[in-house]
């Protein structure tokens, strides 16, 4: 096993992973619910061979990783300690999708298994007599985060409702949350992305609340832009993420790279912050708003300059970075593959 390279990710650490961009990776979110001292990552590789992970954490815009290597069909235990100096939010990267099982305990509590939910909508459902929660809340985004709750009986009324602003990327908002009556379920909801966990007391023991993306976030409609689904030509692509396009000549371009997929464009761009209201990752579980958006298409080139080569999600975890060196993006691998329509875009739902 190897503990011992820690890296802080700067340009040619970027070039070095946007090369490696043609395998979709999974990555889990842990709040700061527990001090780095009493925390422990347990890590299970499920598969026949060797895998890597990477323990992700930000300081002051900069992202410092410390990777960990686990042998097929085995278990590692990464303690808080050997990669937070304090108690903090943080992420978990894994190479190879669907390769590892995350976990992560506090001292003796229950073991939490980790989700990569980012989606600014979800709900938490609770068993019966439950009256009080711990919430511990992680921002997904560069900037401030205002989030709403909102607690439901079993009849479905609203009874108990509280607004939280938090101010930092990956800082934590966690509170104890007690309600004037018992309550099935609360709903979460964000104006960016975020990750929560959710904790109830039942028969004095501490429960999880696993948090669930019933639908995919409605973002605005509107019908003054035509759409572009942009992903890999893969069998089953992993990773997407849509333009907007409004030059009646870069829409016609566009609509022939479909009908003629030969052409082989690569969309040179500039992003900005914010999804724009209308870039999600239609290939994930959640559907989720990015972070960024296109905000103007340069070329439809033949070839790009490896420096803005990478992938949707590879970009939004290293977003600050990316628009501090004029946020621009040519991912090779991806290609205009589907026109969209505006209800398509608002609704995260695909139609056949």
């Amino acid at each position: 096993m190897d503990f011992s390279i820690k890296t802080t990710l700067g340009i040619s650490s970027f070039v070095l992973l946007t090369s490696l961009s043609a395998k979709a990776s999974d990555v889990v979110y842990v709040p700061a619910y527990c001090a780095p001292q009493a925390l422990t990552v347990f890590v299970t590789n499920k598969t026949s061979e060797p895998q890597r992970l990477w323990t992700q954490v930000r300081f002051d815009g900069e992202l410092q990783e410390l990777h960990h290597d686990i042998d097929a069909k085995s278990q590692i235990k990464i303690a808080g300690a050997q990669f937070l100096p304090s108690q903090m939010g943080f992420s978990i990267k894994s190479w190879t999708k669907n390769s590892l099982q995350i976990t992560t305990r506090c001292d003796e509590s229950l073991s939490i298994p980790l989700s990569d939910l980012t989606s600014p909508q979800v709900s938490h459902w609770l068993p019966s007599n439950v009256k009080s929660v711990k919430v511990h809340l992680l921002n997904l985004f560069l900037k401030f985060n205002t989030v709403k709750l909102q607690a439901f009986n079993k009849a479905g009324s609203v009874i108990g409702e509280k607004e939280v602003l938090i101010e930092k990327y990956y800082d934590t908002s966690s509170f104890k949350w007690t309600l004037p009556e018992n309550a099935a379920r609360i709903e979460v909801i964000g104006q960016e992305r975020l990750h929560s966990l959710l904790f109830y007391d039942q028969f004095g023991e501490e429960k999880l609340s696993p948090a669930v993306a019933l639908k995919p976030v409605t973002l605005p409609l509107d019908d003054q832009k035509t759409y572009f689904l942009v992903s890999t030509k893969d069998a089953r692509p992993e990773e997407s993420f849509v333009i907007a396009l409004k030059d009646d000549q870069q829409i016609a371009t566009a609509r022939e790279q479909i009908k003629n997929p030969s052409l082989e464009k690569i969309i040179v761009a500039g992003i900005e912050l914010g999804n724009g209201g209308f870039n999600r990752a239609f290939k994930s579980r959640d559907k989720s708003p990015y972070s960024w958006s296109v905000n103007r298409v340069d070329a439809f080139a033949d070839f790009a300059h490896i420096d803005c080569d990478g992938s949707p999600d590879l970009t939004e975890e290293r977003l600050e970075q990316k628009l501090n060196e004029g946020g621009r993006i040519c991912f090779w691998r991806y290609r205009i593959i589907k026109e969209l329509s505006p209800s398509e875009v608002a609704s995260g739902t695909l139609k056949p």
